[in-house]
């Protein structure tokens, strides 16, 4: 499924405006970009920007979510897990 950006906000909820943004930082790069100017996204990106939404979930800075988004997807995958770990120990404190 493919999605522009005002459908991927609205499903989302976040802003038209930040999708441009993390476009600019090169923090979500759109799949394609139609000769209309339309950004496209495609699952791979979807997945991308869930995994963002939850680092910033924990507070995290884009900054910091750029340096964790640029590692491999194992080491992604692992940061998600220990993120995970820490919000599951948090609530049962």
């Amino acid at each position: 499924m493919e999605y522009t950006v005002q459908q991927l906000a609205k499903l989302s909820g976040v802003s038209k405006r930040t999708l441009h943004y993390y476009d600019e930082i090169d923090l979500l790069k759109p799949k394609a970009i139609r000769s209309n100017g339309y950004r496209i996204y495609g699952s791979e990106e979807v997945t991308r920007l869930q995994q963002i939404l939850f680092f910033k979930s924990f507070g995290l800075s884009l900054i910091e979510i750029q340096t964790i988004m640029a590692q491999d997807k194992v080491t992604i995958y692992q940061t998600l897990q220990s993120q995970q770990m820490k919000l599951i120990q948090q609530k049962f404190h």
